[in-house]
């Protein structure tokens, strides 16, 4: 509680049934708006039914507090709960009047008690315990906590309640920042919050502020020429109505389903307890985040619509599917009819279809080193406006990850022992599933002869990738690895989850890149830090939850792998076309039929996944020239990492990934694949495990000349082409193995 509480002598009389309890009296407990705060300090939202924050009355501004009392009760500190003089004036007038409804000259004591405990009648004996009810509590507080209570829970208007959610609703700063003139304007409204609302009726509101002004001259709080001065002052309003989505609206209903089980916070309720959350949010990369989003988003809708055709059949599977087409059925309408009623209604139509075809997106940022979810964007609805509750892809939605599960597979190959240059044909392999034959291909059809992991990752080669675990691995142990490094959606165990056909969510994508990022170690990823109660104690704190998940030297083979990717592979624009040079790796994915586009990248300070898609699977990106994962995924990533590396006041660096000691380094010919001079012209640097290395150099079986066909040296950096891998579901219930 804000207040020192003392301890009120209990009641001598209570003959009115309904006054408040000793207890009541003691701990009063208005409905307080919880707060969402981001790591660097920004309120993001909050959570009400009543939209009131408390703050200390030495955080309100004596111009508040002298406004009040000039116009509701200037002997406030004088009286002892009832101005015994106005109440009998203001008694002889309704009794003379012959008022049915009493008008009655409270005081601030006695509005507070009214607003606490009582109802809003106004009766005689709504009035009686008015005035039995103040007394009590100026028993119980001293003049300045009743001020202070007082101002924090009166109604400003425009969903206002308190001094402080006034003062951000109606000039966008909190009050401890108040003008004279805007403290006026503020208490102007507590007469009539509706006919004297600085918004709605300005010129109403700029009148009842000069009169109060005036009284506070009257009462010398303020001198003759500080009420001119005021008075001459324009309005000037910075509204802003708090809505139930502030910023980040997926991230802050994210946090919401999370912190409102009651086997969280026990009985604590999020709408009215005045809880204070941290997060661990940055107000500012959510801001490049959405920015990034919002402008890729836009160009590539344009392309999708631009060569989107509607299947006949789909048109009219998704009328019948509709909600209106089931309420004429049910209005006796043949299937037919209803149908031809429908497509032939072109504006509803039209927004039935368009709304088919949105492009969704989930984007979440992650700082490696502690698990901190840094940005988060969850659709294409992220403006406060326009969102209302919608699903969450960042942790709702599980897609085929496509080709950005392939390094879990590469990854429990080098922490075997396999090298990275260990070299795998690249030709169809035929396998029994079921009843039929399961023989993925390259996405482009091509093949060739022997290549290396390396190479193969970094272009995505799909036969290259199967043969590696069907050859070499066990499906148990990719899971397991998928696993360690932060999978935790179901993983059958059949050999097509090596294409990626497993569904995950983004969220967990994004935590186990970021241990690739964070030399081998995963952190759960952590949105919420610490709550406070009301009283700004702790009542929970979130507690690192890592886990070894892979040997760092393991880990820097896969990094230096996945660097390849971006640098000269599938995800070279991030170099080509968006010139983003800094230290960086990552994967991309585009699924069976281009249903869903991924890129999944990190730096050594933060790694990020991209999805793009529909909610409608079976609407689908049309082309690889801007369906792919590097076309459809990847800019987002681009856009953000650029924005956000620039702005010095996140401190982000160009740091490289860290080298453990006992990684080797060998100098080796991209044609021959065997150790050669370090100024060869086909040489690149390769890296090994120890155990890998003893495993390269006990397998000279190994060495030789590649294939023709099998690809470039790896050590030629010209401009990959960017087709992107396509996994083969598995036909349902049935496994390779």
């Amino acid at each position: 509680m804000l207040f020192t509480l003392s301890t009120a002598p209990a009641f001598a009389l209570n003959p009115f049934k309904g006054l408040p309890s000793i207890e009541e009296l003691e701990n009063p407990n208005p409905e307080l708006a919880s707060l969402v705060y981001s790591e660097d300090g920004v309120l993001l939202h909050k959570f009400f039914l009543k939209n009131r924050t408390f703050i200390p009355l030495k955080s309100i501004p004596k111009s508040a507090q002298h406004a009040l009392i000039a116009t509701e009760d200037v002997s406030f500190y004088s009286h002892w709960g009832v101005d015994l003089r106005r109440l009998a004036l203001a008694m002889g007038e309704n009794i003379i009047k012959g008022r049915k409804r009493w008008h009655g000259a409270s005081t601030i004591t006695q509005q507070l008690a009214k607003n606490l405990y009582l109802t809003q009648e106004r009766t005689i004996s709504r009035k009686a315990k008015e005035f039995i009810t103040a007394i009590e509590l100026e028993k119980t507080y001293t003049k300045d906590e009743i001020l202070a209570l007082y101002l924090n829970t009166v109604y400003f208007g425009s969903g206002a309640y308190g001094i402080e959610a006034a003062a951000r609703t109606y000039f966008g700063k909190p009050a401890s920042q108040l003008t004279l003139p805007e403290s006026a304007s503020l208490i102007a409204t507590l007469k009539n919050p509706t006919g004297y609302n600085p918004v709605k009726n300005p010129s109403s509101a700029i009148s009842r502020r000069n009169l109060v002004l005036s009284l506070m001259e009257k009462e010398k709080f303020i001198t003759p020429a500080q009420a001119a001065a005021a008075k001459k002052t324009r309005l000037h309003l910075n509204f802003t109505p708090v809505n139930h989505h502030g910023l980040a609206p997926y991230f802050t209903e994210y946090i919401r389903q999370t912190i409102k089980p009651a086997s969280m916070l026990g009985d604590i309720n999020v709408y009215r307890d005045g809880l204070t959350i941290q997060t661990s949010l940055d107000s500012r990369m959510q801001n490049y985040a959405e920015q990034a989003v919002k402008e890729h988003l836009s160009s590539l809708q344009t392309s999708f619509d631009r060569s989107w055709r509607w299947p006949e059949s789909l048109k009219n599977k998704i009328v019948k599917e509709s909600a209106r087409f089931k309420e004429l059925r049910d209005e006796g309408l043949s299937e037919q009819a209803a149908l031809t009623n429908l497509l032939g209604d072109k504006v509803w139509l039209g927004n039935l279809l368009r709304e088919k075809t949105r492009i969704q997106v989930a984007f979440v940022v992650i700082d490696p080193s502690n698990g901190h979810v840094k940005a988060w964007v969850g659709g294409n609805n992220f403006s406060p406006d326009d969102y209302r509750y919608q699903f969450d892809h960042v942790w709702q939605a599980k897609r085929q990850p496509g080709s950005t599960f392939k390094p879990f597979v590469y990854t429990a190959a080098i922490d075997k022992g396999i090298p990275a240059n260990f070299r795998v044909l690249n030709q169809p392999v035929a396998l029994k599933s079921g009843s039929g034959i399961w023989s993925p291909r390259n996405s482009d059809g091509s093949s060739g002869g022997l290549t290396t992991l390396r190479y193969a990752l970094s272009r995505s080669l799909n036969q290259v990738t199967v043969r590696l675990a069907y050859e070499n691995l066990k499906i148990t142990e990719i899971i397991s690895y998928a696993r360690r490094m932060g999978i935790s959606s179901p993983i059958p165990s059949n050999l097509s989850i090596v294409l990626g056909t497993a569904e995950v969510t983004p969220l967990e994508l994004a935590g186990a890149f970021a241990t690739f990022a964070n030399n081998g170690i995963w952190n759960e990823p952590v949105s919420i830090l610490k709550v406070h109660d009301k009283h700004n104690r702790i009542i929970s704190e979130y507690r690192p939850n890592s886990r070894f998940a892979i040997d760092s030297t393991s880990n820097f083979v896969m990094v230096s792998m996945l660097k390849d990717v971006v640098n000269k592979g599938t995800g070279i624009a991030l170099r080509s076309r968006y010139g983003f040079d800094y230290e960086s790796a990552g994967k991309t994915g585009t699924t069976q039929s281009m249903r869903d586009a991924w890129f999944a990248g990190f730096t050594p300070e933060l790694a990020a996944v991209v999805w793009t898609g529909f909610d409608d699977e079976r609407i689908k990106f049309t082309s690889m020239q801007y369906g792919q994962g590097a076309r459809a995924a990847l800019p987002i990533w681009a856009l953000f990492m650029k924005r956000a590396y620039s702005d010095p006041t996140l401190k982000l660096e160009n740091r490289y990934f860290h080298i453990p000691e006992n990684v080797i380094a060998v100098p080796i010919s991209g044609n021959t694949n065997t150790p050669a001079d370090l100024m060869g012209s086909d040489v690149y640097i390769e890296y090994y495990t120890p155990k890998g290395f003893n495993y390269y150099k006990s397998r000279p079986a190994q060495a030789g000349q590649n294939d023709e066909n099998a690809s470039v040296s790896p050590s030629e950096g010209g401009r990959a082409v960017e087709p992107e891998t396509m996994p083969v579901e598995e036909p349902a219930g049935e496994s390779v193995f």
